[in-house]
């Protein structure tokens, strides 16, 4: 397959790039914001222009069978500062990507990595969420995803495209930047690892559902291999809800230590409090289970940055 990933080198563009690519899946392509920077060993395929180019998405969208789209610049805590720079930045992108696909005439099937922990609100029988369930998100973050899935949806119905929205829930896997407004998990260990305190948005007792980014990954190939509808939605999580001071607690006992907390009551206090997703039509429909728990995926992921650390010292 000729394959498109617009945000590759996110947080899971990164990693999603790397599976396409050791999986041989297809010829890669990169719509990238800054495509003239170097690029790293890892990064194999053909870079072109940015989303904010017309000329660039048409560029990017010719003869293509498959579209990874996960380019956006926001965070469920930071989304409401600023509604109109967030628009401009994340929704008039993605207009521009459709319309390239609608001009060129490809019809490639779309995969939109939307968010499930933000698109469904709040919910007080703590029963999972379903994709059919409504949808009335609290930030401005989750607003913007479900506009772009019923652009998709809307485009779709139109001939120009087929897509599969994936609400994914909380991704981690890898570390991310201390000053980064989330992935609780990367972003807590690595400030640990540099001996600051990890800073809590909203409350402690606020649940997600956490999942790997191999989990990701692999249901993101497979619902390019099975038979595809015009639009469907499908849940991208474990099913098992952890709060915040489960998580780091987790965190401790695989350091062996105590975690320092700093708890930041200027932003988060709008976050949905409990968000566990129904997981029955990914496994159903696609043959996918999520193979890594938090507790193993952080014991992995400290092992590996400890590996690191010795192989640099001893280098």
């Amino acid at each position: 397959m000729n394959i498109g990933i617009t945000g590759s080198r996110g947080f899971i563009g990164a990693a999603l790039s790397r599976y396409l690519a050791a999986e041989n899946s297809g010829e890669l392509r990169r719509l990238v914001r800054n495509p003239g920077t170097a690029q790293s060993s890892e990064e194999r395929g053909e870079f072109v222009g940015d989303l904010s180019s017309p000329a660039d998405c048409v560029r990017f969208c010719e003869g293509q069978d498959v579209i990874y789209h996960l380019a956006h610049t926001n965070t469920p805590v930071n989304s409401d500062f600023d509604l109109a720079t967030d628009a401009r930045q994340n929704l008039l992108p993605l207009l521009n990507l459709i319309q390239a696909i609608q001009r060129t005439g490809a019809k490639p099937h779309v995969v939109y990595f939307s968010s499930g922990g933000a698109v469904y609100g709040s919910r007080r029988d703590r029963i999972p969420f379903r994709e059919s369930d409504p949808c009335l998100p609290q930030c401005s973050y989750g607003i913007q995803k479900l506009t772009g899935e019923h652009y998709l949806r809307l485009a779709a119905a139109k001939g120009y495209l087929t897509a599969t929205v994936l609400r994914v829930g909380n991704a981690y896997g890898g570390l991310l930047p201390q000053n980064r407004m989330q992935g609780l998990i990367g972003v807590a260990i690595n400030q640990i690892l540099h001996g600051r305190p990890v800073r809590i948005f909203g409350s402690l007792n606020n649940v997600r559902d956490y999942i790997h980014l191999l989990d990701i990954c692999s249901i993101a190939r497979n619902v390019t291999l099975q038979p595809r509808e015009h639009f469907t939605i499908v849940n991208v999580g474990s099913g098992i809800g952890y709060s915040v001071a489960e998580i780091i607690g987790v965190i401790e006992s695989c350091l062996g230590s105590n975690v320092e907390l700093q708890c930041d009551s200027t932003h988060g206090q709008w976050l949905t409090d409990w968000v566990v997703l129904d997981n029955t039509k990914a496994k159903r429909d696609f043959g996918w289970t999520p193979e890594t728990d938090p507790r193993s995926g952080v014991e992995r992921l400290i092992a590996s940055i400890r590996a690191k650390m010795v192989e640099t010292a001893t280098a």
